[in-house]
């Protein structure tokens, strides 16, 4: 996220007068994304969307339905949304607030006023934003930590029980960790986990797939949608990516030494008798067993 970027605003507005004012008071700071409908609102929804202007009064609905909808959702729940509305009643304002309106501003729009709320208010957003995504990334690696996974986790846990779909799971650590921090110093060892961190980010790169730093030199990648066979398979092309970047440190021609990891795999199919802790216990004793057979990128499956 750049904070320094255009900010987007979704218009949900309906009336050809209030869209030409908005056009007018914010087209040249911001990324307008006009919805004459509820309807057509939904279908512009993006996780772009900075902030939301919503008129209470729209051909296909209430406004105040589509609000209830983004603080239901997930993805939308912190998304500042400004209700706009000619209506000064009382009544109105206090259910606009009832529902989770962030503000409410009065139609025909004061230039300065609309402009400082909207520029308020996403300022705050993205700077919570930040803090959001720097709370949930290890710092070290720059991919996701224990709580990023537990959080995904659970997530796509619910998801692939709805769609009755597998989940399958990667575990890994590096090989004699320990003993390359004791022999070679802590400076290598964390380059071993950034360049580990840096193979997993290559190869688990499609969308809905997650990479974390669990903690130490342990590492987890979650494969929404894989059965046990795919996900073995995408431990494999993670142990090759890994082999093939690190061919440089064994001839010496990068700043860095060789290394290994042991690779456990689990996939499970989500029901109401399972848990998302089944799939972790089931991918950690395979990676028991990993290590038991001395590592050195073995890819072990729990069978």
């Amino acid at each position: 996220m750049d904070i320094n970027s255009a900010p987007t605003v979704l218009i949900v507005e309906d009336e050809p007068v209030g869209i030409a004012s908005l056009v007018g008071i914010l087209g040249d700071a911001c990324e307008l994304v006009i919805s004459q409908s509820l309807t057509e609102a939904r279908r512009l929804l993006s996780d772009e969307i900075d902030i939301v202007l919503l008129d209470l009064y729209l051909p296909d609905g209430s406004g105040l339905d589509f609000l209830n909808e983004l603080r239901a959702s997930e993805l939308y729940a912190y998304v500042p949304v400004i209700c706009i509305s000619a209506s000064d009643q009382t009544s109105d304002i206090e259910e606009a607030f009832r529902h989770g309106a962030t503000d409410y501003v009065l139609k025909p729009f004061n230039k300065t006023i609309l402009s400082a709320k909207v520029s308020t208010f996403i300022d705050l957003k993205r700077k919570t934003d930040m803090l959001a995504e720097a709370a949930l990334t290890d710092p070290l690696t720059g991919i996701g930590n224990r709580r990023l996974f537990n959080q995904q986790l659970e997530l796509e846990w619910r998801r692939a029980r709805r769609q009755d779909s597998p989940a399958g799971l990667v575990l890994l650590d590096l090989d004699h960790f320990k003993q390359i921090n004791d022999q070679h110093g802590h400076a290598q060892g964390d380059l071993c986990l950034q360049k580990l961190a840096a193979a997993m980010n290559s190869s688990f790169a499609r969308a809905g797939e997650v990479v974390a730093r669990l903690g130490g030199d342990e590492f987890a990648a979650l494969i929404p949608g894989a059965d046990l066979n795919s996900t073995i398979t995408a431990a494999k092309n993670l142990a090759r990516a890994l082999q093939k970047e690190l061919q440089g440190c064994l001839h010496g021609e990068k700043n860095c030494i060789p290394f290994t990891v042991s690779i456990g795999c689990s996939s499970i199919q989500p029901s109401s008798s399972s848990c998302a802790n089944q799939l972790i216990e089931a991918a950690d004793r395979s990676l028991y067993e990993a290590k038991e057979e001395g590592g050195r990128d073995c890819v072990r499956p729990l069978l």
